[in-house]
């Protein structure tokens, strides 16, 4: 049973990676077929393409199958644009965003002052939080001094306080994350718009100063 599972597993594996596969019994005998048997996965192997010829050679047969697949899969799946036309596009797309650096900041003004409102709820909710535990931590010393024991209810209460402390710091630490990442976007945003308006600028001018270099040169 577990060899014909690893026969089934192997054949599905089969239609991605290979045609075939090419391994080595205990005695160096060669052998070729569409699974590698249960008694030799343990072994290396050679993965053949539907020509015969070997296209991986897998020496560490701990990688399941299933990652090697996908692997090649990867491998062969070559990229639809270069990254070169990627950033040309993407410089293409800055520049019709915007019509100026003005512009590009008011975007990241208005991204940040959505994301403030988050923030200024969480704030509260921690705000709140400490001064609930600072009231809770009060009342139980109090009751201490008085000779009174804090109930199991109110230290769960103060408990429960603390841990949503922690959630609300975690929360704050997220959001502050998250406005840096904005910032960093279009500040990086900012310096290529310019970097590329700049640049269009004096190729004008040089296109601008050829005319008249050449009219000079005709009269001369």
């Amino acid at each position: 049973m577990a060899i014909l599972i690893a026969g089934i597993f192997g054949l599905s594996v089969t239609s991605l990676a290979a045609d075939s596969y090419r391994w080595k019994d205990k005695d160096g005998k060669t052998h070729y077929g569409a699974v590698v048997p249960a008694e030799y996965a343990d072994q290396p192997y050679d993965i053949l393409n539907n020509a015969g010829m070997v296209i991986e050679h897998v020496e560490d047969t701990s990688i399941p199958l299933e990652v090697i697949a996908e692997k090649k899969i990867q491998k062969e799946r070559a990229p639809l644009i270069s990254e070169e036309t990627r950033q040309i596009q993407t410089d293409r797309l800055l520049v019709i965003r915007y019509s100026s650096e003005e512009e590009i900041l008011k975007a990241l003004e208005m991204e940040v002052a959505q994301l403030s409102y988050d923030t200024n709820v969480i704030n509260k909710d921690y705000a709140d939080t400490t001064i609930a535990i600072r009231d809770q931590i009060s009342q139980a010393a109090n009751q201490q001094r008085a000779g009174q024991q804090v109930s199991a209810e109110q230290q769960k209460e103060i408990d429960q306080l603390y841990a949503r402390h922690v959630q609300d710091e975690k929360k704050r630490s997220v959001m502050s994350s998250r406005e840096s990442r904005i910032r960093d976007r279009y500040q990086a945003e900012l310096e290529r718009y310019r970097y590329l308006t700049t640049e269009s600028e004096e190729s004008d001018q040089e296109d601008d100063q050829a005319p008249a270099d050449q009219a000079s040169t005709d009269q001369s």
